[in-house]
């Protein structure tokens, strides 16, 4: 049986980049975490945490690329890893109604960190 992450990497129409980022995440439920990411696309970010949210959970992101551009956004956690058997706990984010000045300056950071 396929683990929570390989499923979700099944489904991925970008190619994520491996980068940490410090994230800022609220719930709509009033629940906040400050956590790292691990990786991030286009079309969302993969959040390491020990208390991932539920799948269907809409959340207000906030990160800070390497060049200091501030992105802030709305996300749906897609799928979340609490298998301890999983290398990695935490949750994969769905970014909903990015910016499409946002979106292209993630994909300058992705293109130079691909290079590298």
């Amino acid at each position: 049986m396929k683990s929570s992450r390989a499923r979700a990497r099944d489904k991925r129409s970008a190619p994520r980049i491996p980068i940490q980022l410090k994230v800022d995440i609220e719930s709509t439920q009033d629940h906040y975490l400050f956590e790292y990411s691990s990786n991030l696309s286009q079309s969302g970010i993969f959040i390491q945490t020990e208390e991932p949210l539920e799948p269907g959970t809409l959340v207000n992101i906030q990160f800070s690329l390497p060049d200091q551009i501030l992105i802030r956004t709305r996300g749906e956690v897609m799928w979340k890893s609490d298998d301890e058997e999983d290398p990695e706990l935490g949750m994969g984010i769905k970014f909903l109604g990015l910016k499409e000045e946002d979106r292209d300056h993630i994909l300058n950071v992705l293109k130079k960190l691909a290079i590298l």
